[in-house]
């Protein structure tokens, strides 16, 4: 996968919905990558799903993740955490937050996650240097990534909100040059319509269905349907004419809800979305060991499940 620098990413991080354009990653010196790869699903991987994890998955599902407050101030929020790095590097101040959960495996991820800002975006030393400097964030979707981009409410680190924003961001500029190459090929092939706004009309509805509350208010597009309806009256309403958009790397993976954190054999990790079935299944080298319901809706009617506990581990133990 293309790795656009982050000043590329910061530059192009917000559009108008309909834009089309084509983003060419500049000639510059690019930053040392430590790998886009996730963590082998094998016998040597160990998975926590924390209470902490539990939780942030549920959260990430209720509609207050990434609200739209989260909007007010995002662009400084990125801005600032840019200018510290390029200022004082792995002395940067956002850099030393921890995470509100004090256990071993959340706070791994959330250093984790600081050591790859530094490393891979930065080419700076990483700040934890007995931590891994994978991208933790590689095998989430976007939806997921939307949401934690824009979650001001502390379960997540400002570095790890900053790194979830731009691996975003990276396929997003993606996504988009591939939709405007589709774009040229049929404006080549057939020039009836014009089909650079159809495909950025059709390709920026599909962005908007992944997008949390607080990323809708920050871009202000308008609705799926409208901007769907705007491609459609190019295409003279003709439904046999809409063409294929080409595959966004992992759009919408909301069938596996549950968030897990994998830690493998060199003591890296990554969050993995899980499927509910899975845990039951052998498709992951998985052993539930219990699950625990403390509270019940009548309890704790806001979140009625967000108490609920399940920690796995792996088979042969």
């Amino acid at each position: 996968m293309t790795n656009f620098s982050v000043e590329g990413l910061l530059a192009y991080r917000s559009f108008k919905a309909g834009t089309a354009s084509s983003i060419i990653q500049r000639n510059v010196d690019q930053p040392k990558s430590s790998g886009l790869q996730s963590v082998a699903t094998d016998l040597g991987v160990k998975v926590t799903l924390s209470p902490t994890a539990t939780k942030i998955s549920l959260l990430l599902k209720s509609e207050s993740a990434g609200k739209a407050s989260a909007a007010v101030g995002f662009d400084e929020f990125l801005e600032s955490n840019h200018r510290q790095v390029k200022a004082h590097g792995k002395n940067a101040d956002f850099l030393k937050e921890v995470p509100q959960d004090p256990s071993p495996e959340r706070q791994a991820l959330a250093q984790q996650a600081a050591n790859y800002l530094l490393s891979h975006h930065y080419g700076e030393e990483k700040i934890h240097s007995r931590r891994s400097a994978e991208n933790p964030f590689a095998a989430l979707d976007r939806v997921t990534l939307s949401k934690i981009s824009f979650d001001d409410s502390g379960l997540f680190t400002a570095a790890e909100r900053q790194v979830a924003f731009l691996e975003m961001t990276n396929r997003d500029i993606l996504f988009r040059n591939a939709t405007y190459d589709l774009a040229d090929e049929l404006q080549r092939r057939d020039g009836s319509a014009p089909w650079f706004q159809v495909t950025a009309f059709l390709r920026d509805a599909q962005l908007i269905g992944t997008m949390s509350e607080g990323e809708k208010a920050w871009r202000n597009w308008p609705p799926a349907a409208e901007l769907e309806a705007f491609a459609a009256s190019m295409l003279r309403n003709d439904p046999c004419r809409e063409p294929t958009l080409p595959e966004y790397q992992n759009l919408n993976n909301q069938d596996k809800p549950i968030l897990a954190y994998m830690v493998g054999k060199d003591g890296s990790g990554s969050w993995q979305n899980v499927a509910v079935e899975d845990l039951a299944s052998d498709t992951l080298p998985l052993r539930l060991i219990h699950s625990l319901i403390e509270k019940n809706k009548a309890t704790q009617p806001e979140h009625p499940w967000l108490s609920l506990y399940l920690s796995i581990d792996n088979l042969g133990r």
